[in-house]
């Protein structure tokens, strides 16, 4: 196996047709802690990835995991989404569509960014759901939008206008898609405010 990316939670490796996310001992917490976290976590992630599947959500197909610390999933292969969203804002569309079916099954990504999106044959996939939960509350669903807003600024702001009215073509799906948008302006002024 061949380490590729590491996270202050977890570690990444390539298996060939598959990735392995291991979520290894944190030595500073008591073992105990860190067991049950490390578990639960785990558990939490695959059981998304199932439902996130079953919901007809592209996303990589869960491949076994022993409910403890690691996970096996399917290797998307493809390109990071943010290494071409600059040149084709147009994909933002398929990731507000994506987005839709998330929230409309009351699952909040948590970790909008287009690093944790891959084109795979011209279909954006959503991936990393360490930071992901269950949630119907708008309020959660606008911060999702507002941490994809973010990523739109912060890397990708020449085609940011661009990008984030095909994201709300798509988005507009969503039957709350008005609610969370209101919602949203409220989400923004607070972080302005904080800002100041």
């Amino acid at each position: 196996m061949k380490e590729i990316a590491r996270g202050a939670e977890a570690v990444l490796y390539e298996n060939g047709e598959s990735i392995v996310k291991i979520r290894p001992r944190k030595t500073y917490r008591i073992l105990e802690i860190d067991q049950e976290l490390r578990k639960r976590r785990t558990k939490k992630e695959a059981s998304l990835l199932e439902k996130l599947k079953s919901e007809g959500i592209r996303a990589p197909t869960l491949i076994e995991t022993d409910n403890s610390e690691r996970i096996e999933m399917q290797n998307l292969g493809g390109k990071q989404v943010k290494l071409v969203l600059d040149k084709q804002p147009e994909l933002a569309k398929q990731i507000g569509q994506e987005l839709a079916k998330f929230h409309e099954a009351d699952i909040i990504h948590s970790d909008l960014t287009t690093s944790n999106m891959i084109l795979k044959d011209k279909e954006v996939y959503f991936i990393d759901f360490g930071l992901s939960f269950h949630s119907a509350r708008i309020e959660d669903k606008a911060v999702d939008i507002h941490l994809f807003l973010q990523a739109l600024e912060s890397r990708h702001h020449k085609v940011k206008e661009v990008a984030y009215n095909h994201f709300l073509e798509g988005y507009k799906e969503y039957r709350e898609f008005k609610n969370v948008l209101e919602r949203l302006i409220a989400v923004e002024k607070r972080g302005r405010y904080r800002g100041k």
